[in-house]
């Protein structure tokens, strides 16, 4: 299985969860929780500032061959490496000559 590059990340990129839980409400309004998960998956949000342009083509690179795959992706806040997929293409932000900011979305499958 493939594995996320390892490219700086903004702070802030912590995890969501994703727990699709609905509350329904009597009559009375007493509120009753269902789930749709047995557990939480993540989605994260990345930002990575300032690749290099050889950092952006990596990148690429990687969504081209695993745009339909799961991947390994460890992350910075906790460590521990989820199974995920693409939610989105990777959208940048160009800066100067040679760099770029990265945007990717991906859930945890």
């Amino acid at each position: 299985m493939a594995t996320y590059p390892t490219l700086p990340v903004r702070h802030g990129a912590d995890p969501k969860p994703i727990n699709q839980v609905e509350i329904d409400r009597a009559e009375d309004g007493t509120g009753y929780a269902r789930s749709f998960y047995s557990a939480d998956k993540m989605h994260f949000s990345l930002e990575h500032p300032w690749i290099t342009t050889a950092q952006k083509s990596a990148l690429d690179a990687f969504y081209s061959a695993n745009r339909l795959l799961d991947f390994d992706y460890e992350s910075p806040a906790s460590g521990l490496t989820h199974n995920c997929i693409f939610a989105k293409s990777p959208a940048y932000e160009y800066h100067r000559p040679g760099f770029w900011t990265a945007r990717v979305e991906m859930e945890e499958v």
